[in-house]
C-alpha cells in the first residue's frame, strides 16, 4: 500500500505544471573535442505549439563554449536568452497560473558533461542548470526571482561523421524540470545535421526537435585548438 501510495505521489508531482517551453535543441554531436580543444557556438531557435504549429511560443538566441578535458571527456557551459511570444500565455488554462501567462522573458544557464562511448559514433550528455524568470507582471513580482532546476540527460546517435564535411546526428532526451510550481518528466528527441569544409574546424547545424512542443534552430560551432 505504501509503495502505490509513493507511487501515485511521484506522478502527480512528475505531472504536475511548469512554467516553461524546455530547451530541445543543442546543435552538438557525438563527435567530441580533441584534448585541449575550445569550442565556441552561437545559435537561433524557434519554439512553436503542437496544435496549432504557426503559434510561435518562444524565440531563443544563445551562446555556448566547450573545453575538451580528454579524448573522451568535454564540459560545457550555455546562456540562450528565452523571448516569449503572446502565444506562450496562451497555454495557460488554471486561472492559478494567470500570472505566469504574462511572462516575457527567461534565461537557460547549462553546464553540460559529454563523454564518449563510440568514436564519433555514441556519446552521452548530462547538462543540467537553471531556467531564471526575469520578467513577469506587477501581480507575480513576488516571483521575479524565481526559477527552476533542471537536468537533461541525452544520448547522440551519429551517422556519416567520418567524411568529416556531413553528418546526422539523432539525439533522443528527457527533460526532468523542478521548480516551486511542481516537477516534469518530458520525453523529447532531435534530429541534427553538421554541415562544413571540416568538421573539427567548424560546423554550421540546422537541427529540429520534438517534445511537448516543436522547435527549429540554427547552430555555428568553431573550434580552437589551444595544443600544437
Amino acid at each position: 500500500m505504501k509503495t502505490k501510495l509513493i507511487f501515485i505521489a511521484l506522478l502527480a508531482l512528475l505531472l504536475s505544471g511548469c512554467v516553461v517551453v524546455p530547451v530541445n535543441l543543442s546543435y552538438e554531436s557525438a563527435r567530441m573535442l580533441d584534448k585541449g580543444q575550445i569550442q565556441l557556438q552561437g545559435s537561433y531557435a524557434r519554439y512553436n505549439a503542437v496544435k496549432d504549429t504557426s503559434a510561435n511560443l518562444c524565440n531563443n538566441f544563445g551562446f555556448a563554449a566547450g573545453y575538451g578535458v580528454t579524448e573522451k571527456y568535454s564540459i560545457g557551459i550555455r546562456y540562450e536568452h528565452l523571448d516569449m511570444s503572446p502565444a506562450f500565455g496562451d497555454i495557460f488554462d488554471n486561472e492559478d497560473l494567470e500570472d505566469f501567462s504574462k511572462i516575457t522573458k527567461m534565461n537557460y544557464i547549462e553546464v553540460n558533461n559529454r563523454i564518449r562511448i563510440k568514436e564519433d559514433f555514441i556519446a552521452i550528455g548530462i547538462p543540467a542548470g537553471l531556467y531564471l524568470v526575469n520578467d513577469v507582471t506587477e501581480t507575480a513580482e513576488d516571483f521575479n526571482s524565481w526559477g527552476y532546476f533542471f537536468i537533461d540527460p541525452r544520448i547522440y546517435f551519429t551517422f556519416f561523421a567520418k567524411t568529416d564535411v556531413f553528418e546526422l546526428s539523432i539525439v533522443p532526451k528527457a527533460h526532468i524540470i523542478a521548480g516551486f510550481l511542481g516537477a516534469q518528466f518530458i520525453p523529447g528527441i532531435s534530429l541534427g545535421i553538421g554541415l562544413s569544409s571540416d568538421l573539427d574546424r567548424w560546423a554550421i547545424r540546422p537541427e529540429i526537435g520534438y517534445d511537448k512542443y516543436l522547435s527549429f534552430g540554427v547552430g555555428v560551432n568553431f573550434n580552437i585548438n589551444t595544443v600544437k
